[in-house]
């Protein structure tokens, strides 16, 4: 590329961003002795969150993906 100019970005608890759905929450529950709980945001750990977080930022990216910005999970870059 001939760019000049490079801007670096991590989204912030990026996985925290994404809603499960009602239905598929229930994979994520687990006990404590203080309680039963369950995830309602993409947790990190599941085997298909990050496919899942890819898939979300390269929809928000769309046709500018390749061609002024690059994304590899939650870390981001723009160049022009």
């Amino acid at each position: 590329t001939t760019a000049t100019y490079f801007t670096k970005f991590d989204f912030k608890a990026g996985y925290f961003q994404v809603p499960l759905d009602k239905a598929d929450r229930p994979k994520t529950a687990f006990s404590t002795r203080d309680g039963h709980f369950q995830f309602k945001l993409l947790p990190q750990g599941l085997t298909n969150g990050p496919p899942t977080f890819q898939r979300i930022v390269n929809q928000i990216l769309g046709p500018n993906r390749w061609k002024h910005v690059l994304a590899y999970i939650d870390d981001i870059i723009i160049y022009s």
